[in-house]
């Protein structure tokens, strides 16, 4: 099911649902990665649903099939703008809910989600983070670059192949002999297999969206930042080994030491042996999916 809230700017948010048969214990928001979209995560959201756990989430600007422009948030201020959606979002499920809300970025939106709990920690009970990443933010600030150069080369909205390339070309090499351009994703054939064939999925995103990914990037790594995440919120944080965004676990685990460093107390966090970047897509999901219903009905009080 779905409903549709309204933007800051007035564009249409369609929210989707999915609503335990049981009393409602929890609420999880999904903040979904690039180039895909929120109705891929209908299977986790059920094993959510048989937790107590409501599950919202709606498909960020550039994404899903009412996109205006694929791979694109907005003209100007797209970073804001996909942070005050989520914003709307949040403060609609908790006037539904009047329950603890969670939470719960992967990949691009880990970023989101680790921003937004920079600027409105005090809304959430509990923060997970999924195939997320810590790196120094210089490379944010060199790949910026490129992405100015390439938006003069192609313009603001144009898909740029190039920057799909220099960001995700290589992740492909660590999983040699590969069957596919996204074996780097998951071990799990059928699950590469639907990502391939969905429309709205792998679609190469224009300068102007790196630009605006790139600040936000940028923004979270600074040490002042992640300090007004709340001390106690607690964070879970979770990736396969082998995930290339995580840099194969070490990034991963320097993200949950930039956090904790910064002040946060109340982090755990979990590497799947031989995982790669869609745990929840993954051969083990079902494993995955007990794990983080466990976290939360056992961590968020």
């Amino acid at each position: 099911m779905h409903s549709v809230l309204t933007a800051s700017d007035g564009r249409e948010i369609k929210l989707f649902a999915w609503l335990p048969e049981q009393e409602v214990r929890y609420v999880m928001v999904l903040s979904h990665g690039m180039a895909e979209h929120i109705q891929r995560y209908a299977s986790f959201a059920l094993a959510c649903n048989a937790a107590g756990i409501a599950v919202y989430g709606a498909n960020h600007r550039g994404h899903g099939e009412d996109a205006p422009v694929l791979g694109h948030y907005a003209d100007d201020n797209g970073w804001q703008k996909v942070i005050s959606d989520l914003d709307v979002i949040v403060d609609d499920v908790t006037k539904r809910h009047a329950v603890p809300l969670v939470l719960f970025g992967h990949s691009m939106g880990s970023f989101i989600a680790q921003q937004y709990a920079i600027l409105h920690g005090s809304k959430l009970s509990g923060l997970i983070l999924s195939g997320s990443n810590y790196q120094n933010p210089i490379l944010y600030k060199l790949a910026s670059l490129i992405s100015k150069i390439e938006k003069i080369r192609i313009g603001a909205r144009s898909p740029s192949r190039f920057l799909d390339f220099i960001s995700f070309g290589a992740f492909n090499s660590k999983f040699k002999p590969t069957r596919t351009a996204f074996d780097w994703l998951s071990r799990d054939p059928v699950q590469v297999d639907k990502y391939i064939n969905d429309d709205y999925c792998g679609f190469p995103c224009s300068p102007q969206f790196w630009l605006d990914f790139m600040s936000g990037l940028i923004t979270i790594s600074q040490k002042s930042a992640i300090a007004k995440i709340p001390k106690q919120l607690p964070i879970y944080i979770f990736s396969g080994d082998k995930d290339p965004v995580g840099l194969q676990g070490k990034g991963v685990l320097a993200l949950e030491q930039h956090i904790i460093n910064n002040g946060c107390d109340n982090v755990q966090c979990k590497l799947y042996p031989d995982g790669r970047h869609e745990m929840l897509n993954e051969s083990n999901a079902n494993a995955v999916f007990n794990d983080v219903t466990d976290w939360v009905t056992s961590t968020i009080s």
